[in-house]
């Protein structure tokens, strides 16, 4: 399987090894090559790759059945093949085995790693391997801030491309509160109901216009008034002036929901660089549809 063409100059790699590293972790399992591949194909900037085995993967034992002993095989078949592939792409790949309990075991070979990898980034892709080693990698990922991989198996047995899990960086009661947040989540979703092929990519400018109109105020002092601009009061049925948007606020609701990965920042069209683009992500949209 080909990953990628991956081939560095003397300075060009000088420059990569300068980069944060960015250690990839796997879970082996029989179909771990080709994640590897699609991890190294997506993430691209991945500097390091390490494979976490369950210890009975590589220890035979006279109980085991024709169809453990295939599995097994077939596991160590994949190692091997996800090894070699690395280190054509000049990407060090390991083998680290863990032992039950697995999340002792893992707690103490993502320590040893960090310690040797001070500051370095973590993912993790948890679709091989057995339930309690997937498990410990994504209780591990939730402390470390790392994205966790996951291949859902679909119909007739068929697996998936590995998806990013949706993790909360805030929690859900502080994202429904403010009602700024879910109006812009709302918006980049799109029609509910709409099953769209791919999530909708929208101006800031757009967005910005889609709020302004319906801006709640969190604070309750400093807020300025735009008193042109009238709208009646849900509670009082009065009319009441409309509490403006400046664009600070606005840039800080955007940058709240990006840090907490809810929305992402994207490339817009061919020669607009002056405009961001932005569009809701998997965590977003799970947060829309648990609020």
């Amino acid at each position: 399987m080909v990953w990628g063409n991956r081939i560095f100059s003397s300075g060009a790699l000088m420059l990569f090894m300068e980069r944060q590293e960015h250690i990839h972790i796997v879970a082996a399992g029989e179909k771990m090559e080709a994640a590897c591949a699609a991890a190294v194909r997506d993430l691209q900037d991945i500097t390091r790759i390490v494979i976490f085995a369950d210890t009975e993967i590589f220890t035979n034992t006279s109980r085991d059945s024709e169809e453990v002993k295939t599995h097994k095989d077939a596991v160590r078949e994949a190692v091997t093949e996800a090894k070699a592939h690395a280190a054509t792409l000049n990407i060090p790949a390991i083998l680290v085995y863990i032992a039950p309990p697995a999340g002792a075991s893992v707690a103490a070979a993502v320590q040893k790693i960090k310690r040797e990898s001070p500051g370095a980034r973590f993912t993790f892709d948890l679709s091989g391997g057995s339930k309690d080693l997937a498990v410990a990698l994504f209780q591990i990922s939730l402390w470390l801030g790392g994205g966790a991989y996951y291949a859902f198996e679909g119909r007739k047995g068929t697996v998936g491309p590995a998806e990013k899990l949706a993790v909360p960086a805030i929690p859900l009661k502080e994202i429904a509160a403010n009602p700024n947040y879910m109006r812009i989540l709302a918006v980049l979703a799109g029609t509910p109901g709409k099953n769209d092929t791919a999530p909708r990519v929208l101006p800031r400018s757009y967005l910005f216009t889609q709020l302004e109109a319906f801006y709640v105020p969190v604070k309750k002092s400093g807020v300025k008034m735009n008193v042109s601009k009238t709208k009646t009061d849900a509670v009082t049925g009065k009319r009441a002036a409309i509490p403006v948007l400046s664009q600070g606020t606005f840039s800080s609701l955007l940058t709240t929901l990006a840090s907490a990965d809810l929305v992402q920042e994207v490339p817009g069209p061919a020669g607009n660089r002056k405009e961001k683009y932005y569009r809701i992500t998997a965590s977003g949209t799970l947060a829309l549809q648990l609020v």
